[in-house]
């Protein structure tokens, strides 16, 4: 068997995925994920007290294909 690789919630987030997690599934719940860009570790979630959760309009999206994702991860 094959050593699994892994990537930190920092390389995570530039592949889009935080976004992706947070758009579609959690902030619909009320919830957003964070992470600390230094550590690249997600140390919890926040739960919103409004129960809304929305990125600013002014945000650039970095969420990517699912195609480049798995290009991108070949090289991890």
């Amino acid at each position: 068997m094959s050593e699994l690789k892994a990537i930190d919630w920092t390389k995570a987030s530039n592949l889009g995925l935080v976004e992706r997690i947070n758009r579609e599934i959690l902030h619909p719940l009320g919830l957003a994920m964070t992470r600390n860009p230094e550590t690249g570790h997600s140390e919890n979630i926040l739960i919103s007290d409004d129960g809304i959760w929305e990125y600013s309009p002014d945000m650039p999206s970095k969420i990517i294909s699912d195609e480049e994702i798995r290009k991108q991860l070949k090289d991890v």
